[in-house]
C-alpha cells in the first residue's frame, strides 16, 4: 500500500477482507445457512483491489523507510504494494528519480513514477536485476508463500542491491503481555471475517481482519531473508498505534527490536 500492505494497528484493523487464502485463491465466506458454509473464490489480486489495505499518511514506520531509502540515493527503487503511490510520492519529493510501484489497481497513474499492475503472489513481470532498491512494507504477512515471494525480489534486486522490509513482530513487548491472559497475538487472525480472540474493544476485538497470513517474529524474518541469499545489514525496530499514555511505552520498546511491535529489516542482495 501507500508504502505497502496493511497499516498495523491494533485498536482498529484496516482494510480486510472476509476471506482466507489457499494457494492464489482467496476463498470467501458468505453467511451459514443450516450449518453448511457457501463461499465462492476470488483471486489475491481481487480481494485486494476491493479492500483497501495501503496507508496514506506518514507514520512512524513509513517515515524511516523514507529515510532509509533517501540515504542510500538508489539509481531504481521498486515500492511492492505501492498502493497509489503514496510513498513513492514521497520519495520523488526528495529528488528520487528512476522510481517503480507494483500493485493490483487499473488506475494508478503519476508521472513521478512507472506503475505495474500485477499480483505479488504471481512472478513479477519485471526483468532479472531491475532495481537497485526494492521496498516490501506491510505486506510478506499478506502472501500465502513467502519464500516465492523474497525469491522473486531477489531476482529483481540488482546485485548488492538492498531490501527494506517490514512487518509486525509477533513476539512484541504488547503480545509477551497479552499472550499469558489468553488475548490473541496482536498482528494475527484466526476467523476469515473479525478479529476474535482479543477480549476487549481497544485490542481490536470485533474489527475487521487484515489479511495477516504469516506472522514473524523477529528471528523468523532475518532467517528467511537469509535463506535467500539477503545479509541483513540493519534490524530496526518502530512503534504502532497505542493510545496514551501507552503509546510511550510502545516508543521505548521500539530502542528494542526484539520486543518492537513493528521491525524493519534491510537486506543486502549477495552476488
Amino acid at each position: 500500500g501507500g508504502t505497502c500492505g496493511v497499516d498495523y494497528h491494533p485498536t482498529a484493523g484496516r482494510g480486510g477482507p472476509t476471506g482466507r487464502v489457499t494457494g492464489r485463491t482467496l476463498v470467501v465466506g458468505l453467511q451459514p445457512r443450516a450449518g453448511r458454509l457457501p463461499f465462492h473464490a476470488v483471486t489475491f489480486e481481487d480481494y485486494y483491489r476491493d479492500n483497501v489495505t495501503y496507508i496514506s499518511r506518514v507514520d512512524p514506520r513509513l517515515a524511516k523507510i523514507i529515510e532509509l531509502t533517501t540515504q542510500r540515493k538508489p539509481s531504481s527503487t521498486l515500492d511492492i504494494g505501492c498502493g497509489r503511490g503514496f510513498l513513492l510520492g514521497h520519495l520523488a519529493q526528495r529528488g528520487l528519480s528512476g522510481l517503480a510501484g507494483l500493485d493490483v489497481y487499473d488506475d494508478v497513474s503519476d508521472p513521478r513514477f512507472d506503475y505495474i499492475r500485477a499480483d505479488v503472489t504471481q512472478p513479477f513481470p519485471i526483468a532479472d536485476a531491475s532495481y537497485e532498491l526494492v521496498i516490501a512494507g506491510e505486506i510478506i504477512e499478506h502472501v500465502p508463500n513467502p519464500d516465492d515471494f523474497l525469491r522473486e525480489i531477489r531476482r529483481v534486486v540488482t546485485p548488492g542491491g538492498t531490501v527494506i522490509i517490514s512487518t509486525p513482530n509477533l513476539v512484541s513487548w504488547a503480545n509477551r503481555v497479552l499472550v499469558p491472559f489468553g488475548v490473541q497475538p496482536l498482528g494475527t487472525e484466526t476467523s476469515s471475517e473479525i478479529a476474535l480472540g482479543r477480549r476487549h474493544r481497544i485490542l481490536g476485538q470485533g474489527n475487521q481482519v487484515q489479511g495477516h497470513l504469516k506472522v514473524f517474529t523477529h528471528r523468523a524474518l532475518a532467517e528467511i531473508m537469509q535463506r535467500y541469499g539477503f545479509e541483513i545489514t540493519h534490524r530496526l525496530g518502530v512503534p504502532a498505534f497505542f493510545p496514551k499514555p501507552v503509546d510511550r511505552f510502545d516508543r521505548l520498546m521500539a530502542k528494542r527490536v526484539a520486543f518492537a511491535s513493528l521491525i524493519i529489516f534491510l537486506g543486502a542482495n549477495g552476488t
